[in-house]
């Protein structure tokens, strides 16, 4: 019987969902699960009823009121009846964005247009799909949407250790892996290869060149993407390096004015969408201008006054991230009265690395101007990551 949901410690077929679906009683639009699989029953059953919802994360939350419950009394013959009422569902599910750079803010996005990114295709039924992303993030709902209209399956690996990922990855035979660079970082040092994964794509964050490289190593046989999107306006574009080039589909749809990426209201959800032209917010460097080809730079709100320069702290991240045992790097700026900011790093090394912040310091001071190199380094066990599985910044 096919496989709904794996992880370390459960196990649900889609029979299985399917009744959990069936005895459920009522809804919540706002509802604070217990785990995984009581968020998704709850989801679903709004998405049957056609209902409006917002996501909420089940993590971290200490206090919070659900909203009132509503009757849900409907009865679903089969799995593949099941399958059909949430990908033609006329709701839409408030995400909100990963707030990496202040308070999030709520989106509501349609199942339809959701649904625009969702492949169906026979090879997909077979298939399964490591879940790495907060499951009420934007990436996290089109993850259970693509894996629920083919009738594959989910396999967590959301919040657990390098280790247990591994593991994982390589008994469950992982066809599909989607994550942001933050989580392919923490499985270095690549020292291990998972054949059965066909695909992999990177996206959430910037990703660089080297990390791409090192994903190929881990995954021979899968074809590599690096996706740009944002909750705003859903996967926008997909290049296999570091370097985007802009589809037709979009001419006339974004523009770049001032370094920064700009999105027509036609493409931006309408939750959010106040004017004709909205900033992503995202500074970008044209490659090519005939075809338009973009590499992106940094969040326009990273950009730091240290004595008097722009500094962009992740232009710094990247070359610590090049030395040998780096496995993670945060750069931020810490304010000074004097020079406007003081930059400081948290460097994460791979396991019985040894490297002491002096040493480490010196050898940015021959790869950066004097400017750009942190005061202060910090070795952690891991990087501050925020509640989408992104660095927080």
């Amino acid at each position: 019987m096919q496989i709904f949901y794996t992880s370390i410690d459960a196990e649900i077929n889609y029979e299985e969902l399917l009744d959990r679906v069936n005895q459920r009683k009522f809804f919540y639009r706002s509802y604070l699960a217990h785990d995984y699989l009581d968020f998704i029953t709850n989801l679903i059953c709004g998405l049957i009823q056609h209902q409006d919802i917002v996501l909420i994360d089940y993590t971290g939350i200490s206090h919070f009121q659900n909203s009132e419950p509503i009757d849900f009394g409907v009865s679903i013959a089969t799995v593949n009846d099941l399958i059909s009422q949430i990908v033609h569902s006329r709701s839409a599910v408030g995400i909100y964005s990963s707030g990496s750079e202040g308070p999030p803010k709520l989106v509501f996005q349609t199942i339809e247009r959701l649904m625009l990114s969702v492949k169906i295709e026979a090879k997909y039924q077979t298939s399964s799909w490591g879940f790495t992303y907060n499951p009420t993030h934007s990436a996290g709902i089109q993850m259970f949407l693509q894996v629920i209209a083919n009738k594959s399956c989910l396999v967590d690996l959301h919040k657990i250790t390098r280790q247990t990922i591994i593991k994982l990855i390589q008994s469950k035979n992982l066809t599909y892996l989607s994550a942001t660079p933050t989580f392919y970082r923490m499985l270095a040092p690549y020292n291990f290869e998972a054949p059965s994964v066909k695909s992999v794509t990177l996206n959430g964050e910037k990703s660089t060149l080297p990390l791409i490289l090192n994903v190929k190593k881990v995954f021979p046989n899968a074809r590599i993407r690096n996706i740009y999107g944002s909750t705003e306006v859903g996967p926008l574009m997909s290049s296999e390096t570091d370097v985007f080039k802009i589809p037709e589909r979009l001419a006339g749809k974004i523009k770049i004015e001032d370094g920064e990426l700009i999105f027509h209201e036609s493409i931006v959800s309408k939750s959010v969408a106040t004017q004709k032209w909205y900033p992503s917010g995202d500074l970008v460097e044209i490659v090519c201008d005939d075809p338009l080809q973009i590499k992106f730079v940094s969040r326009k709100s990273r950009i730091l006054n240290v004595a008097g320069h722009n500094v962009n702290p992740q232009n710094v991240e990247e070359v610590i991230l090049e030395l040998p045992g780096i496995v993670d790097a945060r750069v931020t700026g810490k304010e000074n009265a004097l020079i406007g900011n003081l930059l400081v790093a948290e460097v994460q090394v791979i396991p019985d690395f040894n490297i002491s912040e002096k040493t480490l310091m010196n050898q940015l001071k021959t790869l950066l101007p004097a400017y750009k190199v942190p005061r202060i380094i910090t070795f952690v066990n891991s990087t501050q990551i925020g509640r989408t599985g992104k660095k927080l910044i």
